[in-house]
């Protein structure tokens, strides 16, 4: 290789690092933002305006705004971070697992094999009668594993309860034709509800959307640290609003009127007022969603599902943006994202049920596929 073509390839890839340098850069600005609203709301609204209220003598009404803003600041912080850290959770984190699951069935399998053999050695010396047959093959693959065998005895429910580690519901979503979906970019097989996120470059599982303000896609693993962010961001900004709009009226009503007026509190009213108008709605919309186990990419675009089969053996595909088969009814979807636990429900802790590959399927699209 030439001096000079090695340095124009130094010279491009030192392009294309700047240039990914930059793009990330440009994505993470959102986030440095945010940090910054947040580090001056907390300084306007216990510094200059509780602050104010204190030296006045109205301790009894500064204690208490101060009081009630620290949960509602310090939990929306916390849940901004944990949304912003978490990875949504990715198709081949789940393949990888099941890869570590496989080779431990497998020497499962080996243990209770050398035990069988064993006891049918031990069997044919003591004269005894033939020896049950030995139990279930499994099938080992990346997609799935059935049982060729019925268990028989206790082992033998320990390796068929293995073999059915996974894939406990069918997949479901497939594309128009009725094949498989598969990401040719990512090269990985999509699993129900997967997508793949052009501004991440990767397939994300269950993914509602991407948030620029957390520089993240929002999926299976973060949607529940997502939805309690933008939950006491929602009630943060309406409390610093009402908080902070008796004060000013009274101070404006005062005899030096806009005069004597700290700038940060009409800054605090514009900033609670602007993001509480947005954030509202957003987690009304968000509620609703996750009640209705459905996210943001179901509720606008169409589908295609797998029904089954039809007599000539072609697969039975219905398209539909309205048909939801993961409504488990609102206790369960509520659970199926917050957990299981009711004093973290409203902590940015834990995890979702599953891995974020199969999912539960209501009773009517399993009278469907049966």
């Amino acid at each position: 290789m030439s001096i000079h073509t090695r340095q124009q390839r130094q010279g491009c890839i030192t392009f294309a690092g700047c240039q990914r340098n930059c793009i990330r850069a440009i994505h993470a600005l959102p986030v440095v933002f945010l940090v910054l609203v947040f580090i001056w709301c907390f300084w306007a609204f216990t510094i200059r305006l509780c602050g104010t209220l204190l030296n006045e003598g109205r301790m009894v009404q500064g204690v208490l705004y101060i009081l009630f803003f620290q949960p509602f600041f310090f939990l929306t912080l916390w849940c901004f971070y944990q949304t912003v850290i978490t990875p949504p959770g990715n198709p081949l984190d789940v393949l990888r697992g099941r890869q570590i699951d496989d080779r431990e069935d497998i020497q499962l399998l080996s243990h209770h094999a050398e035990e069988g053999l064993e006891g049918e050695d031990e069997d044919e010396q003591e004269g005894s009668a033939a020896p049950r047959p030995s139990v279930a093959i499994l099938n080992v693959s990346n997609e799935s594993r059935v049982s060729l065998g019925r268990p028989s005895s206790s082992n033998d429910r320990e390796i068929s309860s293995a073999s059915m580690r996974h894939n406990v519901y069918p997949l479901i979503t497939v594309k128009r034709s009725g094949a498989k979906r598969f990401c040719k970019k990512c090269q990985v097989e999509k699993f129900d509800r997967t997508h793949h996120c052009r501004i991440c470059k990767s397939c994300t599982l269950k993914m509602d959307h991407h948030c620029p303000w957390v520089n993240n896609c929002v999926g299976f693993s973060n949607y529940k640290f997502f939805y309690l962010f933008i939950l006491y961001a929602t009630l943060l900004c309406v409390y610093i609003f009402c908080a902070t709009l008796p004060p000013t009226i009274a101070v404006v009503n005062g005899p030096l009127s806009i005069f004597g007026l700290d700038l940060n509190w009409p800054f605090l009213l514009f900033v609670s007022g602007i993001f509480g108008l947005f954030l509202i709605p957003f987690t009304l919309f968000h509620t609703r969603q996750l009640l209705k186990n459905r996210t943001t990419i179901e509720f606008y675009e169409k589908s295609s599902f797998k029904l089954g089969r039809g007599r000539n053996g072609r697969v039975d595909v219905m398209r539909n943006k309205h048909f939801n088969p993961w409504d488990m009814g609102t206790r369960q979807n509520f659970v199926q994202v917050m957990g299981t636990n009711p004093l973290k429900w409203f902590l940015p802790v834990g995890r979702p049920s599953g891995n974020g590959s199969a999912f539960p399927i209501n009773e009517y699209q399993g009278h469907r596929r049966g």
